[in-house]
């Protein structure tokens, strides 16, 4: 995209919206709180309550981020959105009031977006960004579309925690029954902290890939051989996956605790 065409776009929209955005940034929070209650998140616990985080995720929907905006970042932090859909005046303003967003030029390389997001994580903030760079229009499909460097790279340039999240399938419409959300542990990318990121970067990135198959191979596991029933699998994978503490009660319990009904499938 051209300066003068990202010019353009950034001009659709103001960073500080008027109060009528606001407005309904307010109810939209509220319409989040409400129409995504029943959501299943597996290891909720898992997010980090506090501090910089780069948060990935699988994309089948408009939908995604709504479930993550609320239930793990608290309506906190900043999403990062196409720049096609920021260029409309009333998107772009509503979801810069509802959750800052950062507008995403793809395929290109978008040094504005890439400094907001420096800035977001730098003050000890959140960024929810979607690597596959655009939505998976097969919403049964479970392979991944292939990874844009970005995310990796603004870990690595950061040292953020890189947390993984993925979704079994895609939302169903106005997310009343059927998705289910995992959280995966935070990937380690301390190995490649040492060496220049455009020699790396590649191999992050398939490295992330990789972790992120791994979580998938886990829910659907968790999904369709115990049938939601997050209990079960913990008792299977016992020796696997302890607790801080050794205890699997303890870790069943935080489970449940977490966002959503760890402990099995309501939907």
């Amino acid at each position: 995209m051209s300066s003068e065409r990202r010019k353009k776009v950034k001009n659709k929209y103001s960073d500080k919206p008027n109060i009528f955005y606001r407005a309904l940034a307010r109810i939209g929070r509220f319409l989040m709180k409400i129409v995504w209650l029943p959501r299943t998140v597996y290891f909720a616990e898992k997010f980090p309550k506090e501090g910089s985080v780069m948060c990935i995720c699988n994309h089948y929907s408009p939908l995604d981020a709504c479930v993550i905006y609320h239930k793990l970042f608290n309506f906190q932090g900043r999403i990062a959105v196409k720049a096609e859909a920021m260029n409309n005046r009333f998107v772009g303003n509503f979801l810069t009031a509802l959750c800052r967003a950062i507008s995403v030029s793809r395929g290109d390389s978008d040094i504005g977006a890439l400094r907001e997001m420096l800035k977001e994580l730098n003050s000890g903030g959140k960024v929810l960004i979607f690597p596959e760079g655009t939505r998976n229009k097969d919403g049964k499909s479970k392979t991944l579309l292939p990874f844009k460097e970005g995310a990796v790279t603004i870990a690595l340039k950061t040292k953020t925690r890189l947390v993984p999240t993925l979704y079994y399938c895609r939302q169903k419409p106005f997310g009343f029954k059927g998705n289910k959300l995992i959280v995966g542990d935070p990937i380690d990318l301390s190995r490649f902290y040492d060496k220049p990121i455009r020699e790396i970067k590649d191999e992050a990135n398939a490295y992330v890939v990789e972790k992120m198959n791994e979580l998938r191979a886990q829910i659907d596991e968790i999904v369709e051989k115990y049938h939601g029933k997050l209990d079960r699998y913990l008792a299977a994978h016992a020796k696997e996956l302890p607790s801080p503490d050794g205890n699997l009660e303890a870790l069943t319990d935080a489970s449940r605790d977490g966002v959503g009904d760890g402990g099995g499938d309501r939907d």
